[in-house]
Formats: C-alpha cells, structure tokens, sequence
C-alpha cells in the first residue's frame, strides 16, 4: 500500500481491486518495465479519473506509447486556468531508476490525501517514460544502452541519444556522424518521435509552464542552462537560489548517503553537452527554472561499495531525498504564483 498518511478512497479501493497475491502494494517495489507503465496508468485512470488525465496518442519506432499525465484538483479557491504547470520528464537516457521516480511521484500526488494541496495550487505534466525502446532493450541486455531504437538510414546502425537530439544549440557541438556512437544525436536536430514528443508537450504549455524538470539516471545532482559552452550566459540569480534551496532540501533527507550537488549542465559533464533538453526549455521556450536532476548514484554506488558499505535502504532515502527537492520546486512555483496573483489583484 502507498505509504500515505491518509489514502484516497479511490486509490485504496484500486489496490484492493486489482492486487493480486504476492503483487508489490507500492509501484517502488514493483519490476518496472513498459508493461508496468501501461498497467499502472490504466488503473490511475480508472479509479482516480477525477484527478488524472493519461494521453496516449504518440508512439515510438517500435509502436510503444508516449504517455501524457496531467493530475490536477479541481478547487473553488484555485481556478484551473490560472494554476502553474510543472512538467516532469523521466528516461530520455533510458534505464529504469528515473521511470521508478517518476511513477513514485505520480503516486504520491495522487494516492495521498495529505497531498490535496500540490495537486489543488499546481497542475502537474508527466511524462514518465520518454525513450521506453530504449529501457526495455536496456532491461533484458548487459550493455548499458542509453539511445532509443530506430534503425539509421543506411541500415548499418540503430539509436539516436535523444537526451541529445532537442532544437537549439544541437549544432553547437563537434558532429558526431556514426550511428555507432552512445551518443550518436542523430541526423538532424528534433529527428526522432520521442525528441517530437518532448518537445511538443513543452511547447504546447509554454505559457503556463513554470517549472520543467528531466529526471535522468546515474548521477546524484540537479544542473541548469547552459550545456553548450562554458562561456554561455551566467545563470540569473534567481535560478541559481532555486538550485540552491532544492539542492539543500534533498541534501535534509538523503545527505547521509552522498551529497547532492548543483551545477550548471556544462559543469557537470566538464565539457559541451549540446541538443540538450533544458537548453530548449530554458533558452527556446523562455521557462526559467528548467532543471535536470540525476538520480541514484548508478557507478558511483559502486565505487563507495567498494570503501564503505551502504547503508540499508539507501534507495529509499535517495528517493525520499528527491521527492522533498521536487516538493521544494512546487514550493518556489506556487509561492511566486501567489506573490503574482496578490499584486494583479492590487493593481486591479
């Protein structure tokens, strides 16, 4: 079961519905592939349609859905229209940890009652799963794959890396023109369905979009504009505060496992990163706090196992971790949301 404080009567009637056996009760227990997507989704829609809308109409090479899932509360005091969005990413790089969170996340918005307010003052876009080819060939296979799965022109090859494939800056970096490479960004910039897919939820809500976020796997950090050049335009202060405060709300909950860091995208990576999707968000589509988060360790995991033995759970506490910075995003968005709607109202 959820781990809520309070349960929504339509979610504890959906688990008791439909779990079978030995089921995992928590979708942060359960096996996630593209069929758990799908089912979980399925049953959000069914059972919490008052709060959740699920789009499905865009797919990938291979024919798996792109799902779209709004979760909103309607509120008398907070009109729909006026509600900021936040929209979160999750798997652009493929693998599994960054889907996990992101169903965690819808999760939590949905099943608990104590979270009425994030989904009454916010709408919330989420795309959990935007490169699933990719995922499930990296599930069933050793090599660790990060591109998705169209074949290349000539047959050759197959994959583009569409965490490397957005509009913008996609030419700023030296061509890389085999599609043998893991980060091969394909032969034009937005080329692939899932790039499209991203790129049209975000500019389709651009104007009420206040806050997007793509969760990508290995990595403990959160990092903003610019991935391009290390001599592109300095952060405003404003987005390297919000950095800060998600950074040291994360850091409150996990930092025992390791420290949570932020970052610019080029800082990050020490070196060019182009194509980027929070490049386009932030630079394209002017939302200012547009962020990449990098969740649970992956190699580095391994490298502290081998000098210090990880605490029990630890999974948990990263999750824990992420989720209060996520909340601490919300805080920020609906806080200056408020501040807006005060002075409008003055000024009327």
């Amino acid at each position: 079961m959820s781990r809520c404080k309070v349960l929504r009567p339509c979610y504890k009637e959906m688990v008791e519905t439909l779990r079978d056996g030995d089921e995992a009760a928590c979708i942060e227990d359960a096996s996630i592939g593209a069929s758990t997507v799908t089912i979980f989704l399925k049953a959000i829609k069914q059972f919490c349609g008052n709060l959740t809308q699920v789009f499905n109409d865009k797919v990938t090479y291979e024919g798996r859905h792109l799902y779209e899932v709004h979760i909103s509360e309607p509120s008398e005091e907070y009109k729909e229209e006026e509600k900021p969005i936040i929209l979160i990413e999750a798997g652009q790089e493929a693998g599994t940890e960054p889907i996990s969170l992101a169903l965690y996340l819808i999760e939590q918005l949905v099943s608990c009652q104590e979270n009425h307010e994030m989904i009454q003052k916010a709408r919330w876009v989420i795309l959990p799963c935007t490169n699933p080819d990719g995922q499930e060939y990296s599930r069933f296979n050793r090599l660790q794959w990060r591109k998705n799965l169209r074949p290349s022109d000539d047959n050759l090859s197959y994959g583009v890396d569409i965490s490397r494939n957005f509009e913008g800056d996609w030419k700023s970096c030296p061509i890389v023109s085999t599609g043998f490479s893991s980060i091969y960004p394909g032969p034009a910039a937005g080329s692939e369905n899932e790039t499209a897919f991203v790129q049209g939820v975000l500019s389709k809500y651009r104007k009420e979009i206040k806050g997007y976020l793509s969760i990508r796997r290995d990595g403990h950090s959160i990092s903003y504009s610019y991935g391009y050049d290390v001599a592109g335009p300095p952060a405003t202060p404003q987005l390297e505060k919000a950095a800060a405060a998600i950074t040291a709300r994360v850091n409150q909950r996990a930092g025992g496992v390791h420290l949570f860091k932020n970052q610019s995208i080029f800082e990050l990576n020490g070196k060019a990163r182009c194509g980027h999707s929070v490049d386009y968000a932030h630079q394209l589509l002017t939302i200012l706090y547009s962020f990449e988060m990098r969740v649970f360790l992956g190699s580095d995991s391994r490298i502290m196992a081998k000098f210090q033995n990880l605490p029990r759970g630890y999974e948990a506490t990263l999750r824990s971790g992420y989720y209060s910075g996520i909340k601490e995003l919300y805080n920020i968005i609906t806080k200056e949301n408020r501040n807006k709607s005060f002075l409008q109202t003055n000024q009327e």
